[in-house]
């Protein structure tokens, strides 16, 4: 049997109409398995970027350690500072113009040195601080604090050369 030319569009698009789209089910399983590579993948990602954030943190304070290190060699002291977040202390500015020093940090604030200053009650003769300014406050994120302490200290943040100081501001002890 011979279809006419209408019968046979008739079929066709009875055809096409069938194949075409998906079912519910089908789009359900799709956005199972997409939520479910979501649930794994972003806690994956975020630990990523902390980890990433501490060593950033981490290379730059061993960096301008061993910078304010030199200095005192070659001076006999540490350099004078007041604290000013960004600002190059006198006589520095040869042993940080290569660094990161005047740029926000990966975790907020800046950094800043701050010689013979009290944190928490206990005075420190050289120290870094990273400083919360109007335009970037410092983290209060524990575990990236926390995080950033292991990999530089004891992983406590009241004790060691990493701690919590003034206004809960990250300080890295270069000299107790």
């Amino acid at each position: 049997m011979r279809l006419s030319p209408r019968d046979r569009r008739a079929a066709f698009a009875t055809r096409a109409s069938r194949c075409a789209g998906f079912s519910l089910i089908e789009l359900a399983v799709v956005v199972g398995i997409i939520s479910i590579v979501a649930a794994i993948a972003v806690p994956v990602a975020t630990h990523l970027i902390l980890q990433a954030r501490s060593a950033a943190v981490e290379n730059d304070l061993r960096v301008f350690s061993a910078a304010f290190q030199a200095y005192a060699n070659e001076h006999g002291d540490w350099p004078p500072g007041d604290g000013t977040p960004a600002a190059f202390p006198d006589g520095m500015a040869g042993y940080l113009s290569e660094t990161n020093w005047t740029n926000r940090t990966p975790i907020g604030g800046y950094y800043a040195w701050d010689p013979n200053s009290t944190q928490q009650g206990s005075r420190y003769r050289a120290a870094i601080v990273i400083a919360s300014t109007d335009d970037s406050a410092v983290t209060s994120d524990r575990l990236q604090l926390v995080d950033l302490d292991r990999k530089l200290d004891d992983g406590e943040l009241t004790t060691g050369n990493f701690l919590l100081g003034y206004r809960n501001e990250p300080v890295y002890v270069l000299e107790h």
